[in-house]
């Protein structure tokens, strides 16, 4: 089958309910169907073609298993759909929310057993491409979707209404200076580093980084998630701005950097001992760090 499917030009595999994790919904799934992703990523290598594989949904993350996906797999989802089944919207900024905590989940469940993953994130379509009234979020969360998608290395796959795309939702997915970074974090996926403690745990001020690699380039993300709608994991109240300031020491760095706002296409000069933002619910900054 997947030699035949390499003979018609098949680009992506996604394969469903992988357990041990997935749910059985009733379905009378197997206790344990690894062997099936071991089994395709074999069948896709001996066709000589590059395919991807992508695995779902609520896998298992012991070291056991996560060795198994990270070795077989290329991408595997770290939450379940995003969009509102049934709704007149695309997504919810509580469903967001939870997305972005599932993703902090697995980013450190992933490192505690590899120092690099061979396997990215899948945290469901992008739903960015359109304005508020057609995906459900605002123009800065809609960003913030974007910036963390990037950050994490995610799957870059559109689930917007591509015939309404509007001229922010375009920038979003086509600017080139964001490309440039999704290439870093997709060798270095960002990791939660909590103002003022540098901990790991869900912040509704929360920062991030990528990196640092060889060179010292890093990708940095300060975010305002805004109140917890329920399931960010966080059980942050504010409502209103905030100043979000991240140390080096926060982040596990030191030295003295020149500071890069990627969106604003800013450069925010050089910095010795942190960066900060003041940030509304639902914004975030996405910035490059090179050494000065």
């Amino acid at each position: 089958m997947c030699a035949h499917n390499g003979i018609r030009k098949v680009d992506f595999v996604k394969l469903d309910f992988v357990t041990p994790g997935s749910p059985d919904n009733g379905q009378m799934l197997p206790p344990d169907g690894s062997g099936s992703v071991i089994a395709w990523h074999k069948a896709i290598k001996q066709t000589g073609r590059k395919m991807r594989l992508d695995i779902s949904w609520k896998l298992d993350r012991t070291q056991k298993y996560f060795n198994i996906w990270n070795s077989n797999a290329d991408s595997m989802r770290t939450d379940q759909d995003l969009n509102n089944s049934k709704q007149p919207t695309f997504v919810a900024w509580a469903t967001v929310q939870r997305a972005f905590d599932n993703y902090r989940q697995w980013i450190i469940a992933g490192l505690e057993f590899f120092d690099h993953l061979n396997i990215y994130p899948d945290m469901d379509n992008l739903l960015v491409g359109n304005n508020a009234t057609v995906s459900g979020i605002t123009d800065a969360q809609r960003q913030t979707v974007m910036t963390h998608y990037i950050g994490a290395g995610a799957n870059l796959i559109l689930g917007s209404d591509l015939t309404h795309l509007d001229k922010f939702g375009l920038n979003l997915l086509t600017n080139k200076a964001a490309h440039a970074v999704a290439d870093f974090t997709a060798q270095y996926p960002m990791q939660p580093r909590n103002p003022g403690t540098g901990g790991q745990d869900a912040k509704q001020l929360q920062a991030w980084i990528a990196g640092p690699a060889p060179n010292g380039k890093a990708v940095v993300v300060l975010a305002n998630y805004g109140p917890d709608l329920g399931q960010g994991g966080f059980n942050g109240t504010s409502t209103g701005d905030e100043w979000v300031s991240a140390s080096w020491k926060d982040l596990g760095i030191k030295g003295t950097y020149s500071v890069h706002d990627v969106w604003n296409n800013k450069n925010l000069g050089k910095q010795k001992s942190g960066v900060k933002a003041k940030l509304g619910p639902g914004e975030s900054v996405l910035l490059t760090l090179t050494r000065a």
